[in-house]
């Protein structure tokens, strides 16, 4: 019965996009690297899954709005 249920249309465009990701190596200042750490693991008290590449991610597209704007 449990393996009738759909996932959810955003849990798809997510493991899509997971899908598509490409390995990218950035050189960041140690204040920033510890930053991104802190974020992280904050995240992943919340969410054991969390990863580190989705707050790079999340950082970068809210930048990205902030160009489009």
């Amino acid at each position: 019965m449990f393996f009738l249920a759909e996932k959810p249309e955003n849990e798809l465009a997510k493991e899509r996009e997971e899908e598509e990701r490409v390995m990218v190596t950035i050189y960041l200042p140690p204040t920033v690297a510890k930053r991104l750490d802190r974020e992280w693991l904050a995240r992943k008290m919340e969410d054991r899954k969390a990863q580190k590449s989705q707050v790079v991610s999340d950082a970068l597209e809210a930048y990205f709005r902030t160009l489009d704007a």
